[in-house]
């Protein structure tokens, strides 16, 4: 059985994340749109891009510096393994990130935390 997995640049990030969020987005060909005289809508579909809305746990310090090392080890594109709801398969495609969110640093139980990173991963 297939479960979700969080693997980008090589590095497994699974245990730390609360959430994953799939959407696919279709990209449209020039001319799709509505039809002002009768309303309908007419399109050509080029192609279906996959978009992840990545929400973690409460990570420490050295788990922060990982995501953001493996983000950023590249040039502006990373390699991310994920289960692909539309095969049930796990999936490696590349996808590229404009923001991360670091969360809120805060000091617990003598080392600093980061509460709420998240950001999105876009398919290329």
């Amino acid at each position: 059985m297939a479960k979700p997995i969080l693997v980008i640049n090589g590095t497994d990030f699974t245990d730390y994340v609360e959430s994953l969020k799939p959407v696919l987005n279709d990209l449209d060909a020039d001319g799709s749109g509505r039809n002002i005289l009768d309303g309908l809508m007419y399109r050509s579909r080029i192609a279906t891009k996959r978009k992840w809305t990545l929400t973690f746990l409460r990570v420490n310090g050295t788990v922060m510096k990982n995501i953001i090392t493996a983000m950023y080890s590249t040039s502006n594109y990373v390699t991310a393994k994920f289960l692909d709801p539309e095969t049930n398969t796990q999936v490696s495609r590349t996808f590229y990130c404009s923001e991360i969110n670091c969360g809120t640093q805060l000091f617990r139980e003598g080392e600093t935390v980061y509460d709420g990173v998240t950001f999105n991963l876009t398919e290329r």
